[in-house]
């Protein structure tokens, strides 16, 4: 067979989606003698990121071998050329052939084509087609939350055939009535029977909005005859009103619960919403492409404000339109690019959920660490394909923080610091390159002083006991940016709580290293022997009592696997399996959640 054609399947499905594979390295130079991917290391037909730390490597203009003659023709490059729009990263200046210099648009042009042609050769790679178990997924883990869910699911679902086939004035009675099924949902002990939201008009006015979609004349909506960018932005108002239906049932059956307080935090119960604006680049992104329909996560207590500035750091899941079914494949390669930037953007992210919708057709995706998994299409125009798709929603609305993607270790923290009027001793080098043990006065910060509080789970091999110590970090100085990785991010903090002692220019004061991300491990942590945190222990063990080698190796102060709720109060190691444990498929490759906290903290080469 011709590999050029070949094509992605699952075997489970009769119905399986086509996905091409993109040209081998040899076929294309967009990086200027490889391939985005040609430094990759392959293991167990899996992605794995090259270098024993796991770092993210960031899209680069041009790496040939003629891309930078400045020291053979004495070109001197100003620092702000290939900076391109606000709060953007810095391109690399580009030389051409001769050695004159690319203007800047160009150089940013060839970014994009490689970030483009990367997320196709990941497509063709790395996504795993008609999985429909990955909605085990999403739903509660707890078995009463997932019961709740699967009714909650049904009682939208039957709602919806109901409405179909009433009439616009007729629908009140339909819709107060699931709203009393909703409320029985909620055991009587905890149920708050007085809860009368303002949510019947919000209801009926979404199903009106979505309605089109259902019945297939959507397609004929504004003026006639319907060109394809029309289509697409009818998507843009339906999928919308679809999403915040299902948000309003569900913010139902949070306003019968009793004890859900107005200052519950979305890592307990949330609502699934869409940004209040479409085909829009994220304000924080410093990718040129524009997100067509971004969701994000809200308080259920509170009346529903659909936030119009789109941002990655709020972004729950991307979703990609078309507006054909035939154009599934093209939705999939811009949704892998534009999910890659969420994990820098979201420290505390551990996977990624993600959406397509293809004129009737809508598929959910799961980005995990190696490979990519999505359900077959879902059409919304039968009731089979709609009910599938409410059971995300729901499930994503009243499932564990970690099954959203989060990570429930990992908390971001934003306080006043305590003013102080004498100084004080500094535990250790800090960001902005102050020695070690001096003496400065702390600055009055009008500002709020954020900083990450992570549990750091310690292993200790002689004990075989899991003890939890608390690691007050900054925002990462490495973060994670590819979709297929190990995902390392490294964090400078300190066991002491700024509230006790705070940092200077807005930071916590550091004295150590924080490593986290997902290596290839052995299950068993016994033979887990390319353990770094073993490593660490051995050469500690065999050198730390040397004085002259002091200082040039690291030192592990703790460390081990990060450990997770099963939901039954058992904590197990958080890991690839954990994950998917209820997604009928193979795992190949096995990735372990691991942390670590080392010392010496070094200074910035910029500062020495």
């Amino acid at each position: 067979m011709d590999t050029s054609s070949s094509s992605l399947s699952h075997t489970s499905s009769d119905s399986a989606i086509t996905v091409p594979v993109p040209p081998s390295d040899d076929e294309y130079d967009l990086f200027g003698g490889s391939s985005p991917l040609s430094s990759i290391e392959s293991r167990s037909t899996e992605f794995e990121p090259s270098g024993a730390s796991g770092e993210e490597d960031q899209p680069v203009a041009s790496t040939s071998a003629d891309a930078h003659p400045a020291s053979t023709l004495g070109v001197s490059v100003p620092s702000r050329i290939g900076t391109h729009g606000r709060q953007a990263t810095p391109v690399m200046p580009t030389f051409g052939p001769l050695g004159f210099l690319v203007p800047a648009p160009m150089a940013a042009r060839r970014v994009v084509d490689a970030q483009e042609q990367e997320a196709i050769r990941l497509v063709g790679s790395h996504l795993v087609c008609n999985v429909p178990s990955i909605i085990n997924a999403a739903l509660p883990r707890n078995p009463d939350k997932r019961a709740t869910a699967v009714r909650l699911s049904t009682i939208i679902a039957e709602l919806i055939e109901e409405l179909l086939n009433l009439p616009r004035a007729r629908t009140r009675p339909a819709i107060r009535r699931a709203l009393a099924d909703i409320n029985e949902l909620v055991s009587e002990e905890n149920r708050d029977d007085n809860a009368n939201p303002p949510l019947l008009d919000a209801i009926s006015g979404c199903f009106a909005g979505f309605k089109p979609w259902l019945t297939g004349t959507w397609t004929q909506l504004g003026r006639e005859p319907a060109t394809r960018p029309n289509l697409k932005a009818h998507l843009y108002r339906l999928f919308p009103e679809f999403v915040m239906f299902i948000a309003h049932c569900v913010q139902a059956y949070y306003y019968s619960v009793r004890t859900m307080r107005v200052s519950t935090s979305e890592r307990n119960c949330r609502l699934i919403v869409p940004f209040g604006s479409t085909n829009r680049k994220p304000t924080d992104s410093d990718y040129r492409g524009r997100v067509d329909i971004g969701l994000t996560l809200v308080n259920p207590k509170m009346p529903i404000v659909r936030p119009r500035t789109i941002t990655n750091a709020a972004m729950f899941a991307i979703t990609e339109a078309k507006a054909y079914a035939d154009k599934h494949v093209d939705a999939f390669n811009q949704l892998f690019r534009y999910s890659r930037p969420l994990y820098k953007s979201q420290p505390d992210r551990r996977f990624l959920w993600g959406l397509t919708v293809c004129g009737e057709d809508t598929y959910v995706c799961l980005f995990m660490l190696s490979k990519a998994y999505a359900t077959p299409a879902m059409n919304i125009q039968t009731p089979e394909g709609r009910s599938a798709l409410i059971n995300f929603f729901v499930g994503w609305s009243l499932c564990e923080w970690d099954r959203c993607g989060y990570d429930p270790s990992m908390v971001l923290r934003s306080i006043v610091p305590k003013l102080r009027k004498n100084p004080i001793p500094m535990a250790g080098p800090s960001i902005c390159g102050t020695a070690l043990g001096s003496q400065q006065p702390v600055l009055q910060m009008q500002d709020k002083l954020t900083y990450y509080e992570i549990q750091v789970h310690n292993y200790d091999p002689v004990t075989q006991e899991h003890t939890t110590r608390q690691y007050f970090a900054n925002l990462p100085m490495v973060n994670a940016e590819r979709l297929f990785s190990r995902h390392t991010r490294c964090l400078s903090g300190s066991f002491t709580d700024p509230n006790t002692l705070c940092g200077y220019d807005g930071r916590v004061i550091a004295d150590s290293l924080l490593k986290t991300g997902w290596p290839e491990s052995n299950m068993d942590i016994a033979a887990d022997t390319r353990d770094e945190c073993h490593m660490l222990r051995k050469i500690n063990g065999i050198l730390g009592d040397d004085a002259d080698l002091n200082g040039r190796y690291p030192t592990l102060v703790c460390g081990g696997r990060a450990r997770i709720d099963s939901g039954d109060g058992v904590m197990v190691d958080d890991s690839v399996q954990f994950i998917l444990a209820e997604v009928d498929i193979e795992i190949t490759v096995h990735r372990v959640h691991k942390r670590l906290v080392i010392t010496p903290l070094g200074e910035p080469l910029n500062t020495v």
